[in-house]
């Protein structure tokens, strides 16, 4: 996604503006126009993100209007081989929830012919493991139906998300345009602690199942985002509430401990 393109999301989702300005501002960006008509409505939903006309004749998100305990969520896990430049998602693990409850999983290896050891020793897969798993594209094109216009939720949500909107274009499927949470900001926000990685809160919360495996990882993300709802002030209500929250509210976390015999400057 562009920064133009996010600019424009992230106004919408701030408040609600004249159809016919946002029909302006969504033309002046060559990246829509060459992918679709900007008033098509259903094509932006396409992509991930539903924009409605409301009874003003203004447009907004429809995750403005949209309770938490009633968005649809898909939170998302990714195992690769290697980094964008130089690697491919080797295995997707997801569950679309609508709220706290759980609608759906996703769950799929990928094929890929080589399997670094690092890349093994952390994640238990190897080369053996894909063999006659699906091809990239296949994956995606189903991942891509599953998740939908849902709010994409990971623990980390940056490299999930861009890893797969780049291979999501790599693959001629398209711009990943969902709203998104990362867990990690929102456990932030929400939960007293020193370290905010996935294993660190999978420990603090008592969650116990495999790590580093991506429906695992997923189900993981799905603990910690209901804890920490658990948590939010009364004043969050929508979606976009909730996003905000998770990156604007005061965080809540504590002192990593300094190592013995260091500076004051050097923490674990």
């Amino acid at each position: 996604m562009t920064h133009r393109i996010e600019n424009l999301i992230n106004l919408l989702a701030q408040k609600s503006i004249n159809y016919y300005d946002f029909i302006s501002k969504a033309s002046d960006i060559a990246e829509i126009t060459e992918l679709f008509e900007p008033k098509d409505l259903s094509m932006w939903r396409a992509l991930g993100i539903e924009i409605i006309k409301l009874d003003n004749g203004k447009i907004t998100l429809k995750t403005r209007e949209t309770d938490i305990s009633d968005e649809i969520f898909c939170f998302v896990d990714i195992e690769t081989n290697g980094g964008l430049s130089n690697g491919q998602i080797i295995e997707i693990g997801a569950i679309k929830t609508r709220g706290t409850q759980e609608l759906d999983r996703f769950e799929s290896f990928v094929y890929a012919p080589v399997v670094p050891e690092n890349i093994t020793e952390l994640t238990g897969i190897c080369a053996d493991d894909l063999v006659g798993a699906p091809p990239l594209a296949s994956v995606l094109e189903r991942f891509r139906l599953f998740l939908g216009d849902s709010v994409f939720v990971a623990h980390n949500v940056k490299f999930d998300y861009g890893f797969i909107d780049a291979s999501l274009q790599k693959c001629g499927f398209g711009m990943l345009l969902n709203r998104r949470l990362c867990t990690v900001e929102l456990a932030r926000r929400t939960i007293e602690a020193q370290r905010y990685g996935l294993g660190s809160l999978k420990e603090l919360l008592g969650v116990q199942n495999v790590h580093h495996r991506a429906f695992s990882d997923a189900v993981s993300c799905f603990e910690i985002f209901k804890f920490a709802l658990s948590r939010l002030p009364w004043s969050v209500q929508s979606t976009e509430d909730l996003i905000l929250f998770s990156k604007t509210a005061k965080s809540l976390a504590l002192p990593k401990p300094q190592i013995s015999g260091h500076g004051e400057g050097e923490i674990l």
